[in-house]
C-alpha cells in the first residue's frame, strides 16, 4: 500500500476543540490539509482557528452531536463547503463515570448518541461521495476501556466498542471500493476529558494505569502517523493491548489487575486520605487466637492450644492499628472460636468506617450469637464471610441433618434476617475435597436457602499441617480427578444461576502469577498476638502439602505491635524485600508482554504469557509453594 499523506486533503474533524482534537487539527493544518472543524460552540472553534497557520483553509461548523439530525447536517455542510471530503476523523466523545447499577438511562442514551450513533451517521452520510471518488479514509478514535472492564467506565467503553466493532465490519465491506477504515486506541491521554465527563455520585475519573498518560501533543503525533498507515486497528498503548487480549483469553488474570480500581470506586464514605494514596490496600486483623481453620481437620490447632490471647492485649494491638486506619483501604476482621460477647468488634468496625475503610468479618457461625451479629451488621460492615468446613452426609450422598450442623445453619439464617436494610453482603465458604465433591450442587442450594449472596468453593490441594492427600483433586488420577471436578463445578454454576446466587471458586489450572491476589506490596496480616506478616500463609510456617508433595513453609514476621508502629514495620528490611521483589516481578512480566505483538490466537497468547513468566525473578521463599501465587 502506498503511503498516505494529509497534504492537500479535505478533512472533516469532530471534537476539534478538545485537548486532543485541537492538537490533531493543528498537526493536519501544518501538513497543508483543508479542514472542516466541528465542536459544540462557535467560540471554541474561533479560538482554535486563531492558533492555526494563516494559510490554512478552515471552515468552522458548530454542531451538537447529541442531536440525532446534527451528524447528517454536518456532513452536508462539509461537502458543500469543500466539494468533497477525503478524510473523516471521528474524534468527538464524552465520558461517563458510573457504576452500571447507577447509570441513568437518559445519560446512557446521550452517551451512545454522541459516541456511537453520530459518528456512524457521519460515515454513512459521506460514503456515497467516497464511493463515487473510489477513495476515502475513515479514522475513529476509540477507547481501550471498551475492551477492558474498567470500573465505572462500562457505559463509555460500551459506546466506543460498539462503534469499533461496526467499523471493523465496514473495513472489510469497503476495502474493495478503495475506502480505508482505521480504529485507533490512544490509551490514557493527559487532557481535561475526565473533568468534562458526566458522572454519578461524584465518581472520580479512573484509569488502569497509575499515571495521567502522555501529553496530547505527543499522542497526536502517534495518531497522525497511525492514521496515515494501513487500515486496521492500531493500539498506541501496548500495555492496554495485552490487558485487552487477556480480558478475552484470561479474564480472571485481567480482572485481578483491576481490583484496586474496583475497591476504590466501591467506597462511598468520606475519606481522610484518597484511596489511591493509602499505602495498604488490605489489612487482615485476627481478633482472637487462631481463626483460620482452612480444612475439615483444622490446621493450626496446635497454635490454638498454645495461645489464649486476653482481651486487654487485643485492645492494645487495635490501638496501635487505629492511628493508621486513614491509610488503609480495606480491613478484614478474622474471628475465631472464643465468644465475642465481651469483644468491642462492632466499635472497631465503626471506627474503621468513619475514616473511609471498607470492612469485612470472617466468622465461625457457631461462635456468633444473634446479639453480636446484630451489632456487627449495625456497625456498617460491608460483608460477612462464614466458613463451613465439614458437612455431614447421608448414605445416599446428600447432606444429612446433624445437631451441630443444624445449629450452624440456624445461626446463618438468623444473620440473614438481621441484615435487611443494611446492605451487608453475606458469603459462605465451603471447602471441597474428593470426600464431598458430589455434594457441590446441594451446597449451592443450601447457601441459597440460608440467604447467602455468594457461595465460594475452596480447594484442599495446598494445605498446611497434616492432611490426607487422597482428598485433593488438582493432581488426582482417578475418575473424580480434574475432569470430574470440572463437570461438578459446571453443574454448580448452572444451579447457582438457577437459584440466583453468585458462585466463585479456585482455578483448576495452577499458573504462576506475577503477584498473588493478596499482593504483599499493599497488604498485611496482624495476628492475635500482634505479630505482623506478609499474608496468612506466611504468618505460621510449617509442613505444607503443595499439589501432592510435602514442602516446608517458612515463617515470615516483619515485627510486632504495639512495640513497633505499622509505619516502622512497613519500612523494615524484610517488608521492603517483599514489596520490591513483587514490584520487580510485575515490571519484568509486563515489560515482556508489552513488546509482544498479540495475535488472535490462543497458542500465541500462551506463548507470550510463558515468556513473561520466564522473565520474572523468582518469588520470595514460601511464595513459591503458596496457593495464592498460583491462583488456586
Amino acid at each position: 500500500m502506498e503511503s498516505f499523506s494529509f497534504s492537500g486533503k479535505n478533512i472533516l474533524v469532530t471534537g476539534a476543540s478538545g485537548g486532543l482534537g485541537s492538537t490533531l487539527v493543528k498537526g493536519m493544518a501544518e501538513m497543508g490539509a483543508s479542514l472542516v472543524i466541528s465542536a459544540r460552540t462557535s467560540s471554541r472553534l474561533k479560538q482554535l482557528i486563531s492558533t492555526l497557520p494563516k494559510q490554512t483553509r478552515t471552515i468552522p461548523v458548530p454542531a451538537d452531536l447529541a442531536s440525532p439530525d446534527s451528524a447528517k447536517n454536518l456532513a452536508e455542510r462539509a461537502i458543500k463547503a469543500l466539494g468533497h471530503i477525503d478524510v473523516l476523523l471521528n474524534n468527538a466523545g464524552i465520558g461517563y463515570f458510573a457504576l452500571m447499577e447507577e447509570a441513568a438511562e437518559q445519560k446512557i442514551r446521550h452517551l451512545f448518541e454522541v459516541n456511537t450513533f453520530s459518528p456512524l451517521a457521519l460515515i454513512i452520510a459521506l460514503l456515497p461521495h467516497m464511493k463515487t471518488r473510489k477513495s476515502g479514509r475513515i479514522i475513529n478514535i476509540v477507547s481501550c476501556a471498551g475492551r477492558v472492564p474498567v470500573p465505572t467506565e462500562g457505559v463509555y467503553g460500551g459506546s466506543k466498542t460498539a462503534l469499533a466493532v461496526m467499523c471493523n465490519t465496514m473495513r472489510l465491506e469497503l476495502e474493495p471500493l478503495g475506502i480505508d477504515v482505521i480504529n485507533i486506541y490512544p490509551g490514557t491521554v493527559d487532557t481535561r476529558f475526565e473533568e468534562n465527563a458526566l458522572r454519578e455520585n461524584k465518581r472520580p475519573g479512573l484509569r488502569p494505569a497509575d499515571h495521567f498518560g502522555a501529553s496530547a501533543a505527543s499522542i497526536s503525533k502517534e495518531i497522525l502517523a497511525a492514521a496515515a498507515g494501513p487500515p486496521g486497528e492500531i493500539w498506541l498503548d501496548k500495555g492496554a493491548r495485552w490487558l485487552a487480549a487477556a480480558s478475552l483469553s484470561w479474564p480472571k488474570f485481567a480482572d485481578g489487575r483491576l481490583y484496586a480500581l474496583r475497591d476504590k470506586v466501591l467506597s462511598h464514605v468520606p475519606q481522610t486520605i484518597p484511596f489511591e494514596n493509602r499505602p495498604w490496600r488490605l489489612l487482615s486483623f485476627e481478633t482472637s487466637a487462631v481463626s483460620q481453620l482452612k480444612c475439615a481437620d483444622g490446621f493450626w490447632k496446635s497454635a490454638h492450644r498454645q495461645t489464649k490471647t486476653a482481651l486487654p492485649q487485643s485492645k492494645k494491638i487495635w490501638k496501635a492499628v487505629r492511628s493508621s486506619l486513614p491509610e488503609i483501604q480495606t480491613i478484614d476482621f478474622i474471628t475465631g472460636q472464643p465468644p465475642l460477647e465481651q469483644h468491642p468488634l462492632a466499635d472497631w468496625i465503626k471506627q474503621a468506617k468513619s475514616v473511609g475503610c471498607q470492612t469485612g468479618v470472617q466468622a465461625d457461625p457457631a461462635a456468633l450469637s444473634n446479639g453480636i451479629a446484630r451489632q456487627i451488621i449495625q456497625s456498617g460492615t460491608d460483608r460477612m464471610i462464614f466458613l463451613m468446613r465439614s458437612v455431614p452426609t447421608e448414605n445416599d450422598g446428600g447432606i444429612a441433618a446433624g445437631t451441630e450442623f443444624e445449629t450452624i445453619c440456624e445461626r446463618i439464617m438468623s444473620v440473614n434476617s438481621l441484615r435487611s436494610g443494611y446492605g451487608t453482603t453475606m458469603i459462605i465458604d465451603f471447602l471441597l475435597s474428593l470426600k464431598n465433591i458430589e455434594l457441590i450442587e446441594d451446597m449451592v442450594e443450601l447457601a441459597a436457602r440460608l440467604g447467602a449472596d455468594r457461595v465460594h468453593f475452596s480447594q484442599c490441594d495446598v494445605i498446611q499441617g497434616a492432611f490426607k492427600k487422597d482428598r485433593g483433586f488438582l493432581y488426582a488420577k482417578d475418575s473424580l480427578g480434574k475432569k470430574g471436578v470440572t463437570k461438578a463445578l459446571a453443574r454448580a454454576r448452572r444451579r447457582a444461576k438457577k437459584v440466583k446466587i453468585d458462585l466463585t471458586s479456585f482455578s483448576q489450572a495452577p499458573e504462576e502469577q506475577p503477584v498473588c491476589e493478596l499482593d504483599p506490596r499493599h497488604s498485611l496480616i496482624i495476628r492475635h498476638d500482634g505479630t505482623v506478616a506478609p499474608c496468612v500463609n506466611l504468618a505460621v510456617g510449617g509442613p505444607v502439602f503443595f499439589l501432592g508433595r510435602k514442602v516446608d513453609m517458612p515463617t515470615v514476621h516483619y515485627g510486632r505491635l504495639p512495640e513497633q508502629s505499622l509505619a516502622e514495620l512497613w519500612e523494615n528490611e524484610s517488608c521492603r524485600f517483599f514489596r520490591n521483589r513483587f514490584q520487580d516481578r510485575i515490571r519484568a512480566h509486563d515489560a515482556k508482554l508489552g513488546i509482544r505483538a498479540f495475535e488472535a490466537s490462543w497458542p500465541k497468547l500462551q506463548e507470550a504469557l510463558r515468556a513473561a513468566r520466564d522473565a520474572m525473578p523468582p518469588p520470595p521463599r514460601g511464595c513459591d509453594v503458596c496457593a495464592y501465587l498460583y491462583d488456586i
